[in-house]
């Protein structure tokens, strides 16, 4: 999408999802990510609305903020919710590619 700029994309996580990634170091995706084929990310614009369309009853939740450059072997940009361009990671998020991490 950008050029030579950073550019990160996002995945929003569950507190156990969280735990499980700590420990094994790679995220394969949940239930839905697995159904899909691919691991559902946003972008920082997008981040906002995925949270308040599939997180809005949790008490708290992860955030991974990744580098396109990391995952750009794996990543593919496809028309989805709103007929918006989401980051869709066909592979898995390996723990050493996550740039920061903040909890909500």
């Amino acid at each position: 999408m950008k050029n030579k700029k950073e550019f990160f994309v996002y995945r929003v996580m569950l507190n156990n999802e969280w735990d499980e990634f700590k420990k094994k170091k790679k995220f394969f995706g949940n239930k839905l990510d697995i159904q899909s084929g691919f691991i559902h990310l946003s972008t920082k614009s997008q981040i906002k609305n995925t949270i308040k369309k599939y997180f809005k009853n949790e008490n708290s939740i992860i955030i991974l903020k990744i580098n396109v450059r990391d995952i750009a072997k794996n990543l593919k940009w496809e028309i989805s919710r709103n007929n918006q361009l989401f980051p869709h990671l066909y592979g898995f998020i390996n723990f050493i590619d996550v740039k920061k991490i903040k909890l909500i």
